[in-house]
């Protein structure tokens, strides 16, 4: 009897404690019209004080993310004043070209973000870039140029084989010798060096910081796997921070990878930390939203049925697959302790299926019908 009295106030006690993570779970409406009043009062008690709204992708191949991302752009330009959007993109091309065109193409082409680039045209939204890859258009063809000027305008010296070892550089440098007794990778590298010694450079921010995102990029490109990856990581919070000083006090809205937010800093995760570098260098200013599509043409109905009604599953928290929901996991956290230690299979793009999604990202978008991206001709 008193096994039955146990087993029934720990069954009580887990079903309880769900129902509570159930109050934080808030349906959305459809994806042209997708942020609820609720929704929208909830996160205007999360943002006080907060310049920084990071917004996440499972994968960049997923185009519905674009259009429910897209729905939270407009509410924070249109209800929150935000004026700016700094993309996973190439720091230095649109530091100085803030147009689309220098975006991935998975973005700038994509048919899913259209509507996005007019929405920040028609409302003077600046678009920033905060990746150290050096691959758009405009780097492609301005970099070296605009580097050369400078350093002569300041009468600074360098190598005579720096520019064109800087060229050969971009892209994914491949075409640099690394060979011992010719190593260009060491020589362009130790040339960067002297320059971020320069009083002038170190002086000015600017080309402090480019210059030490080309390293960083040159590190990247010559690199084992995992070790590029923590070096693109840092330098991206690094130059995210850059660009939140350099901004003063404006309203800046992130737009990158889930995996690249994340708060919380994971071996699993194999150097993809930026999100949680950022936040030790600006610590209490960002909130960070991770979104999700649930219906994709890969994932089979009985497979995802299967996911629903698994515990250890954050599908297990919907209330149903048919429809798009905003899930609070700050909140959750705050008001069940014991949710902080969880983990739960989830489809947010991490290096880990399983983990405590309610410890990495403020909170979790999922979008009911999934699509993949879809390119203009």
């Amino acid at each position: 009897m008193l096994r039955f009295v146990y087993v029934l106030i720990l069954l009580t006690s887990i079903n309880l404690s769900n129902a509570q993570v159930n109050d934080h779970v808030y349906e959305l409406n459809s994806i042209d019209n997708l942020i609820t009043e609720d929704v929208k009062k909830l996160i205007d008690e999360n943002l006080e004080s907060k310049r920084v709204v990071f917004l996440g992708e499972a994968e960049h191949h997923i185009g519905s993310d674009f259009l429910a991302k897209s729905q939270f752009v407009r509410y924070l330009v249109l209800e929150k004043g935000y004026t700016e959007i700094a993309f996973e993109s190439d720091f230095f091309g649109l530091y100085f070209d803030h147009n689309k065109r220098n975006l991935f193409p998975f973005w700038s082409r994509s048919v899913q973000c259209q509507a996005l680039f007019e929405f920040l045209d028609e409302h003077n939204v600046t678009i920033w870039g905060f990746d150290n890859q050096l691959y758009s258009i405009f780097s492609q063809q301005n970099f070296v140029n605009k580097l050369r000027i400078y350093l002569d305008q300041n009468n600074i010296d360098y190598a005579h084989d720096f520019m064109s070892l800087a060229k050969r550089a971009l892209g994914n440098g491949s075409s640099l010798n690394k060979g011992r007794a010719n190593n260009e990778i060491e020589s362009l590298i130790a040339s960067v060096d002297n320059l971020l010694e320069n009083v002038t450079i170190r002086n000015d921010k600017t080309w402090y910081q480019i210059l030490e995102s080309f390293k960083s990029h040159i590190l990247q490109n010559n690199s084992k796997k995992n070790t590029g990856i923590a070096i693109r990581d840092t330098q991206m919070a690094k130059n995210l921070n850059f660009l939140v000083r350099d901004l003063d006090e404006k309203k800046i809205i992130v737009w990158l990878a889930n995996a690249h937010m994340a708060k919380t800093e994971n071996d699993f995760m194999k150097g993809q930390t930026m999100g949680s570098q950022f936040i030790k260098q600006n610590p209490g200013i960002s909130y960070h939203i991770a979104f999700s599509s649930i219906q994709m043409p890969y994932r089979k109905e009985r497979w995802l049925e299967k996911c629903h009604n698994d515990d250890e599953n954050l599908l297990h928290f919907l209330p149903t697959l048919e429809k798009n929901f905003f899930l609070d996991s700050k909140n959750i956290i705050n008001t069940n302790p014991e949710y902080s230690a969880k983990e739960y299979e989830g489809m947010f793009g991490l290096n880990r299926a399983k983990t405590n999604w309610f410890k990495h990202f403020d909170a979790l978008v999922f979008i009911s019908k999934g699509e993949k991206v879809k390119y203009l001709n």
